[in-house]
């Protein structure tokens, strides 16, 4: 019986050993990447340029690129002032992409000199869906929309505001 209880106590003392070889440890790094903020500026404002109303409504569209092409009364002017599409320059992470998003519905603009007076603008559109940053972390892209213009629009200058905003992807 002696004989048993040294062998019963020499295998439970074995025991940590063995629970020992049964388990591993391994450290892991953890980390994290803190990109800079994106940020967007306007440089240049949109302008439908200078607009002459027919006895029809008809619409003036503006491309990014910032050409105009007329669509039913109206009749596009060379008079000042002249039409440009809104510019914006980005800044943010290098080499980094980002979304770039533009009003989903139309816009009023009013005129300054009867407020009863208004036009929507729609049909915003990027020159670019989305864009890259350079290596030193800035870029630019340009926005044109759709000016509805009224049959016998009221003259005078017309205003109003739209939201644009980037996010990186």
């Amino acid at each position: 019986m002696k004989k048993y209880t040294w062998l019963i106590l020499f295998v439970l003392s074995a025991f940590p050993f063995f629970n020992g070889i049964a388990q591993s440890n391994e450290t892991t790094d953890v980390s994290a990447k803190i990109l800079a903020p994106i940020s967007i500026s306007e440089t240049r404002s949109m302008h439908f340029g200078t607009i002459t109303s027919g006895t029809t409504s008809g619409s003036c569209i503006l491309a990014p690129a910032g050409t105009r092409t007329a669509s039913g009364g109206i009749v596009l002017s060379s008079s000042t002032p002249t039409a440009a599409s809104a510019a914006y320059s980005v800044a943010g992470n290098a080499s980094m992409t980002y979304a770039i998003t533009l009003p989903s519905s139309a816009v009023t603009v009013t005129n300054a000199s009867a407020s009863t007076q208004t036009m929507t603008v729609n049909a915003f559109t990027s020159s670019k869906a989305t864009g890259t940053l350079s290596a030193s972390g800035t870029d630019t892209f340009t926005v044109g929309a759709t000016l509805a213009v009224g049959a016998n629009q009221g003259a005078g200058t017309y205003s109003g505001t739209f939201q644009v905003s980037v996010a990186y992807n």
